[in-house]
């Protein structure tokens, strides 16, 4: 079994309320953090294309991002392959990745969805889909996380509860708005053989002042995905020797 440090982060454009870059204090809280894996929603703008980068230079992480300019990218210290992006309609993307680590898979789903419930509800159907979560050529464990735009409870959580596991930590999830956390806007749940051993929600100083969202941190493990057979005991009664 391995353990493995993952955060979700939505950065809100790098942008303060005053329309001032926090590039660099986004990058301090994660960094703070030492994570492994970092899922990160609402990246770059027009104004400032490149932040991605501009951060995974400061992190020494290595930035997996399809085009200049997307709402969902990761950070990771270990190489991601069969990096994917769709759309889930209206507002809604998912980036879909697949994380070899210490000798296995995992299913990455990098996700933001829509504020409009009934827009998040399609988008929820479409991410528990034949192309995504539902597709059959993804057998291993699946760790999804992201911005799900959702107070308290909302439009397409029931069917999300009905095939994922939401984490159990932290304890306390509220990490929206930052300034004074109210709910769980942003989510971890996992599929298969991952459970979190702890996790918090950042709220130190400045994640209050560097995006609108508190990045939420998980360590998690993950047991082997294989399937074994298991073979019927053999009476030593019915066995005979053969000669060669």
């Amino acid at each position: 079994m391995s353990a493995l440090r993952v955060m979700s982060y939505q950065l809100n454009n790098c942008i303060d309320r005053e329309g001032e870059s926090t590039v660099e204090a986004c990058a301090r809280v994660i960094g703070s953090q030492s994570p492994d894996l970092v899922f990160l929603q609402q990246v770059g703008s027009s104004t400032d294309p490149t932040q991605i980068y501009r951060l995974a230079n400061l992190l020494n992480l290595k930035p997996f991002v399809l085009g200049r300019q997307a709402s969902c990218c990761f950070l990771t210290r270990h190489p991601l392959r069969a990096l994917q992006d769709f759309s889930l309609g209206a507002d809604g993307t998912c980036l879909r990745a697949d994380l070899d680590y210490a000798g296995q898979r995992l299913h990455l789903f990098n996700v933001t969805l829509s504020v409009n419930p009934w827009q998040r509800k399609q988008q929820v159907n479409r991410l528990l889909g034949d192309e995504l979560l539902g597709n059959p050529g993804l057998p291993c464990a699946a760790l999804v996380a992201g911005d799900f735009s959702v107070p308290l409870w909302g439009a397409g959580q029931v069917r999300l509860a009905s095939c994922l596991k939401r984490s159990s930590q932290p304890l306390w999830r509220a990490n929206f708005p930052a300034g004074f956390p109210l709910w769980g806007r942003d989510r971890i749940y996992f599929r298969g053989g991952i459970r979190a051993l702890a996790g918090t929600v950042v709220t130190t100083p400045e994640a209050r002042q560097a995006s609108s969202h508190l990045p939420l941190l998980v360590t998690i493990e993950f047991t082997d995905n294989r399937n074994f057979l298991h073979l019927k005991k053999v009476s030593q009664r019915n066995m005979r020797p053969v000669a060669g």
